[in-house]
């Protein structure tokens, strides 16, 4: 079981990670000359969302995925998460030969 020490850090790293999204967000909007009302509409989510998620409090995943879209990143972050997996799958793999070989 975790101790509440490993929780808080995670926790602590959750919320540095929805402020530094939510302030690439900002960034990726104001770089693209589009205010807050004009990417909302866009993306189809209320102001309210789109002022949270630039704060990094948080929104439901398929706004976050809207205003991607919206600001064109979208299948950069799709390269990401598929780059992520690949990373994984090669690990899996690793373990699984360094696994069998000490089975002989």
């Amino acid at each position: 079981m975790k101790g509440s020490g490993e929780s808080g850090d995670a926790s602590r790293k959750a919320a540095r990670l929805l402020r530094v999204m939510g302030e690439q967000c900002r960034h990726l909007r104001l770089a693209h000359n589009r205010s807050q009302e004009e990417l909302a509409a866009a993306s189809g989510i209320g102001m309210s969302t789109l002022k949270r998620l630039e704060k990094g409090q948080g929104c439901h995943l398929s706004a976050l995925a809207e205003v991607l879209v919206q600001l064109g990143v979208s299948e950069r972050c799709e390269t990401l998460f598929e780059d992520l997996a690949q990373d994984l799958q090669v690990a899996d793999a690793a373990r699984l030969r360094a696994s069998n070989n000490r089975k002989r």
